[in-house]
């Protein structure tokens, strides 16, 4: 990442953050601009619409939780797995800044409102759906493609690889939805502890 982002990467990325304070039916182009420190007619510039500005920040996701990982070979499928699911449920700040110049203060917690937020409101938007379709087809594909390389290296048990990719993705989805949309003790620990029985249970011993 460069020193200063452009401009374009800035917006997004208040828009990020404003996202997770305002809920995506308060937000306003104008708490964007306040977030961003610049007039809001700046905004505009960029991006014709607050949606169009919210749609294009999908694509941090892909980067935060894929970045260039179908590009690298995969060496240790059972360890990748584990650490794909640690990094969707506990990103860390090395990994959200490798993509955000400006994260949130809270990276969990911020992570998943804006999943929240995005995903609810797909329900109803044609063309968000499709944005957050392309995104869970990416997080598809990653854990797809390490299933395949624990089983050819005899890691994993003979299993349908998409079919237990969509498996793990549900868990994680209503790990995350819960825990935001509730209070809930220890959700993400027994989540965990769910999809940490699937990987035991498709892991072949040593």
């Amino acid at each position: 990442m460069s020193d200063y982002p452009k401009t374009e990467q800035r917006i997004r990325e208040a828009a990020f953050r404003a996202l997770i304070t305002h809920g995506y039916a308060d937000l306003s182009i104008k708490d964007i601009g306040d977030e961003l420190g610049q007039n809001p007619s700046l905004i505009y510039h960029y991006f014709d619409s607050k949606d169009e500005l919210l749609l294009s920040m999908l694509d941090v996701f892909i980067e935060i939780f894929v970045g260039q990982r179908a590009e690298q070979p995969i060496t240790n499928p059972e360890a990748e797995l584990q650490r794909f699911i640690e990094q969707i449920l506990h990103p860390q700040s090395e990994q959200v800044e490798q993509v955000m110049f400006s994260p949130p203060s809270d990276i969990q917690k911020g992570t998943s409102r804006v999943f929240v937020e995005l995903w609810a409101h797909a329900t109803w938007d044609d063309e968000f759906r499709a944005e957050t379709t392309r995104v869970e087809n990416r997080l598809r594909e990653t854990v797809t493609q390490i299933l395949r390389a624990g089983i050819e290296r005899e890691r994993f048990r003979p299993v349908e690889p998409e079919l237990t990719a969509d498996h793990l993705l549900f868990l994680l989805k209503q790990t995350i939805h819960t825990r935001t949309t509730t209070n809930r003790d220890g959700i993400t620990e027994r989540g965990r502890t769910i999809l940490d029985g699937v990987v035991d249970d498709i892991s072949i011993e040593s």
